[in-house]
């Protein structure tokens, strides 16, 4: 019944041009991600997805007020839009003291942890002590990646050495052929690429095993301190609230295990 007189109510208003029952559109907001990091935000047959995508995506169906659109773009050309405020937010970088036109920074999305994979004949010897344990072994890298002092400061030594190619595809073959001793990687992007190449390396006998945890860094939304819509601490807080609700119910772990297992 209160429908139906709330319903005469707007057609009358409507009739003489005053419209208060209109319902306001959801506000879009654009948030660039990197396009090329698997499992995390990456490209396939024109489709944005992974699991900050994810993530991102059902955090949004809780922030009825928005219309979150994700766009995915090159890393270096997503950080460039967002220190000249061209665009609102990025994802997934860590904190970085470098990048002062970031403000603010959004609760967590995830913490990446960089591991060390080796082969099960290097591992007949014992070796739980990094670096110790693992002198005079050479640990492939991939071309281009951040190396963290843990890894650096035992190669600067001449403790072990680091050995660089192009991405996990080709440092899991190396380490499934035995040309390198342990692949020192993001968890998450090896084991990726290992799903997607199973039945090539199980051809060599080879099983993906991890050995130690080497470090690991949080991910974030990092919103622009230039793009300041009036939405912006709205939004921020909405966001972090939806990100807050699906860590305590579990969510966020079931997309993690779905990506990662």
């Amino acid at each position: 019944m209160r429908l139906a007189i709330r319903a005469g109510l707007c057609l009358t208003l409507a009739l003489l041009g005053v419209s208060p029952c209109a319902v306001a559109a959801p506000q879009t907001v654009i948030l660039y991600g990197d396009d090329d990091y698997a499992p995390y935000s990456y490209v396939e047959n024109g489709v944005f997805k992974g699991m900050y995508v994810d993530i991102l995506r059902q955090a949004a169906g809780r922030m009825p007020g928005y219309r979150l659109e994700l766009q995915p773009r090159p890393w270096k050309r997503g950080l460039d839009a967002l220190e000249k405020g061209q665009v609102f937010g990025l994802f997934p970088p860590g904190r970085k003291t470098e990048r002062p036109y970031v403000q603010p920074y959004s609760a967590m999305l995830y913490s990446e942890s960089v591991v060390l994979f080796c082969r099960d004949a290097v591992m007949r010897t014992p070796r739980t002590h990094f670096p110790a344990d693992f002198a005079g072994l050479t640990i492939g890298v991939n071309t281009g990646f951040l190396l963290s002092e843990k890894l650096m400061a035992p190669a600067r030594a001449g403790l072990l050495r680091l050995e660089a190619a192009k991405g996990n595809e080709a440092n899991l073959k190396k380490l499934a052929l035995g040309r390198i001793d342990c692949y020192a990687s993001d968890r998450g992007a090896a084991r990726h690429t290992a799903r997607r190449l199973q039945g090539e390396l199980a051809s060599f006998g080879f099983t993906l095993h991890e050995v130690l945890e080497l470090s690991s860094e949080a991910t974030y939304i990092a919103y622009s301190a230039r793009n300041t819509p009036a939405y912006k601490a709205d939004f921020i807080e909405k966001m972090n609230a939806a990100l807050l609700t699906m860590r305590q119910s579990g969510q966020l772990a079931r997309i993690e295990e779905a990506y990662l297992r």
